[in-house]
């Protein structure tokens, strides 16, 4: 039993290399011969079907041009996560090996489009490059490409919802808390929760999920407890030009609300978020009480449960 099981483990890390090397197919074959000597290795088991989940798009990678390739890879690796979150007992090492050659070669091949002219083609090779980055562990690089990101095109949630992460991974959970409140107020739909890797937004996804809440309402209420949860309490001053669009955007929220024919489910909770910058904007203005008190009403009257966790009033 000792001898085949130190077999096993041999050829496990035999096949590594092959992954490694982008030779799956030679890789699932060596573990399936395994398998016929150890037929109940379950890492085996694993491992062999990961092969064969991934031989296609491997192999089909020259076919395509060097952003598609970075594509499939990230696209297939969303998929991947699902697989083994099935798995009873994925081995980690395997699932190591397979993000080890995913992502460094989707980062190869955004890298080769990296020097493109226009500032949208441009922003998005940044916050793909640095998105592999982080998931190859490398935080602080991460953050550079995001943030060049950032700079080259302002205002876009996925790319703040990125760097939000890494900075929670590097343990800088403050500016963690910023960026990502930032994130969910600019567009929560822009948001991949299923990137998104550190622990502070895993425990909001967590509670959140509690609530029996999926897809769009999902990251619509992200915001909403995140507040009240006190994971976005770290907050900032508006300028003049944003509370006037946020009293704009509160407005034409508020008439959305009235029409039957919306989607009142998505609205509610953006409004409500809404409603919360607005009372955190008197609060660190200085405004009159009367107004904080307006808004107040005006949570309390959208979702009286709402209003009683936000004030404390239980």
């Amino acid at each position: 039993m000792k001898f085949m099981e130190t077999r096993s483990a041999s050829t496990l890390m035999s096949a590594y290399a092959l992954i490694g090397e982008g030779n799956l197919r030679e890789a699932q074959a060596m573990l399936e011969d395994a398998l016929t000597n150890d037929l109940e290795n379950h890492d085996l088991v694993f491992a062999a079907s990961c092969c064969s989940f991934w031989r296609d798009t491997i192999e089909g990678l020259p076919n395509l041009d060097p952003f598609e390739q970075g594509e499939s890879l990230v696209n297939h690796w969303k998929r991947f996560r699902l697989r083994v979150e099935r798995e009873e007992e994925p081995l980690e090492q395997t699932v190591y090996a397979f993000r080890r050659k995913v992502f460094s070669t989707a980062l190869e091949q955004y890298g080769k489009d990296l020097d493109k002219a226009d500032n949208l083609i441009h922003a998005e090779i940044c916050r793909k490059i640095g998105f592999c980055y982080k998931q190859l562990g490398n935080f602080e690089t991460a953050l550079g490409y995001l943030q060049e990101a950032y700079s080259t095109v302002e205002g876009r949630a996925d790319i703040i919802a990125e760097m939000a992460d890494c900075y929670d991974l590097c343990g800088e959970d403050k500016s963690a808390k910023v960026l990502f409140r930032e994130a969910f107020f600019l567009d929560p739909q822009k948001v991949d929760l299923a990137f998104l890797e550190s622990p502070l937004i895993g425990k909001l996804i967590a509670l959140v999920t509690e609530k029996g809440l999926t897809g769009a309402e999902l990251l619509e209420w992200m915001p909403v407890y995140g507040t009240l949860f006190g994971v976005f309490n770290v907050k900032r001053k508006l300028k003049a030009q944003e509370i006037g669009r946020l009293k704009q955007d509160i407005y034409a929220k508020e008439n959305e609300m009235k029409d039957p024919n919306n989607d009142l489910s998505l609205i509610k909770p953006r409004l409500l978020n809404m409603y919360f910058w607005l009372v955190d904007y008197c609060e660190l203005a200085q405004e009159n009480n009367a107004k904080i008190q307006e808004a107040l009403l005006k949570i309390k009257i959208l979702d009286r449960n709402i209003y009683m966790l936000y004030t404390g009033n239980i």
